[in-house]
């Protein structure tokens, strides 16, 4: 019993620690224009490949320009990419989860999950390519990628929640008075997935970041001059061996913030589950 309150006891920790991570980083990105000391696409043949001082705490790039400017302002378009594009496949991947889970009709479910089974078949960087190079290289089209693949793990847990909670009791008691299907899906069934559905986003919002800035670093995503961690990487490879610090800063964002996003992930899933990391 001891054992499992002290391993229950990292929950509190784990969550706060991810929550004050992240908020500091968001903190950072949003006030960017206080917080960043040069102009992130202004250039200086002078400062170039300049290590880090009091000015450019981060050094400067190829051109002249403040590292540290440029993670800010380029976390904007890294973070707000990647909550986009999750807020869209949690809300494509909820709803057909629902929906067939519910109903469990036989041509829509077999259609639905064949589609699921084709795209988990299907590597997404693959498709990525595939997408890019038929529309061409945007953040838009990198973003329409990940929508079409990235709805699929919210859409099986959320059928699968579904399917186990509508013959309970609970359920079966909103039919007998006479509620309506989309409210039984609404006030009975989709509390019992918020909570698992959220838990996974915070996992997949971390694997999403890492996945948009590999492929930024490909040059799929933003395009030059406007900065992107993923992009910053790419800029900066050529010059790692003569100015190494280059790549520092935008590796530490993006560690910090998947770490951040774990931790909450985490502290999430042990506070919705105590014994779950006992049983482990």
């Amino acid at each position: 019993m001891k054992e499992g309150l002290n391993v229950n006891n990292k929950c509190p920790l784990n969550l706060a620690g991810g929550l004050i991570l992240l908020a500091i980083i968001i903190i950072l990105i949003t006030g960017a224009p206080f917080f960043a000391r040069h102009d992130p696409l202004a250039s200086n043949a002078h400062d170039r490949l300049a290590g880090p001082s009091l000015d450019h705490p981060f050094g400067t790039d190829r051109y002249g320009r403040d590292i540290y400017s440029r993670i800010l302002y380029g976390g904007r378009t890294t973070l707000i990419s990647s909550f986009t594009a999750l807020g869209m496949s949690l809300a494509v991947g909820v709803a057909l989860g629902m929906f067939t889970g519910m109903f469990n009709r036989a041509l829509i479910d077999a259609v639905v999950m064949r589609a699921v089974d084709a795209l988990m078949a299907f590597p997404f960087m693959v498709f990525a390519l595939v997408l890019t190079a038929l529309f061409g290289a945007s953040l838009v089209n990198l973003l329409i990628a990940v929508i079409v693949v990235w709805w699929v793990p919210f859409a099986r847990l959320s059928r699968s929640i579904v399917l186990q909670t509508k013959n309970e009791p609970h359920v079966n008691a909103a039919k007998v008075l006479g509620a309506s299907d989309g409210r039984i899906i609404f006030f009975e069934l989709l509390p019992k997935v918020i909570g698992p559905v959220f838990i996974l986003a915070t996992f997949e919002l971390g694997t999403l970041i890492l996945s948009i800035s590999a492929l930024s670093f490909l040059g799929l995503g933003a395009q030059p001059p406007h900065p992107e961690w993923g992009s910053m990487l790419s800029d900066g490879r050529a010059h790692f061996f003569q100015a190494p610090h280059i790549l520092i800063g935008p590796v530490l964002f993006i560690v910090l913030t998947v770490l951040a996003l774990n931790l909450i992930g985490e502290g999430l899933r042990d506070r919705l589950d105590p014994f779950e990391s006992v049983r482990i």
